[in-house]
């Protein structure tokens, strides 16, 4: 049976126009219009501890922090940048504007200390080394309460 285009999709089944557009945006936009560019991180595990790689281009060391509080590894990253350009006459002939600020946390542990965190910053990439830790194990057993 033939169907004008307005009602068809790619598995010629009959859609709504509003599921069509829908569809058409989010194959041009991709499928979340609110999704938002975070810091790409990856986690290797080592034998004696754990890397974590951040990609954090066009930022400088000084704009990179690090924070632990209560087992909780917080890396943040802000950059702020202003190119003005002026003629002779002190008129801007190009101004922009760029702001850049990411925030990642990892829960790491109580057993992991500020001291023994390494972290470098080279060519836009972030590493922190943490060490394994031996976290004591706790007697998990289920306990039967019993009904009365």
């Amino acid at each position: 049976m033939l169907m004008p285009m307005l009602w068809s999709n790619d598995f010629d089944e009959v859609m709504d126009p509003f599921d069509i557009w829908d569809h058409a945006t989010d194959r041009f936009f991709g499928n979340d219009l609110m999704q938002f560019d975070t810091m790409k991180t990856d986690v290797i595990e080592e034998d004696h501890d754990y890397k974590l790689k951040a990609d954090l281009p066009g930022f400088n060391k000084e704009d990179i922090g690090i924070d632990l509080k209560g087992g909780v590894l917080t890396i943040s990253a802000s950059h702020k940048e202003n190119n003005d350009e002026k003629d002779d006459k002190g008129k801007y002939v190009r101004r922009e504007r760029r702001e850049m600020s990411y925030h990642r946390s990892f829960t790491v542990g109580d057993e992991v200390k500020p001291e023994d965190i390494n972290a470098a910053y080279e060519n836009g990439v972030l590493t922190v080394i943490l060490p394994k830790k031996e976290i004591e194990q706790k007697n998990d057993d289920v306990k039967r309460i019993e009904v009365k």
